[in-house]
């Protein structure tokens, strides 16, 4: 007797296209957030002076070049 095994299903229609978009939104999130955290806390290290950008561990330098 012959065993038929069935492959698994084709992906529906549009399935890859919304994962797609859905991951594009999402990586997008992602990126404004990051980007927004960095703005901010530049914001912030640069109010702060040399000497409290010494005390923990940072460069003036660095503010600029890393944020």
């Amino acid at each position: 007797m012959t065993m038929y095994i069935e492959t698994a299903s084709p992906v529906p229609f549009g399935a890859v296209l919304s994962l797609n978009v859905v991951n594009f939104v999402d990586n997008s999130i992602a990126n404004f957030v990051e980007w927004n955290t960095a703005r901010k806390t530049a914001a912030v290290l640069n109010t702060l002076t040399v000497s409290q950008l010494e005390d923990i561990g940072v460069l003036p330098g660095d503010v600029r070049f890393h944020y």
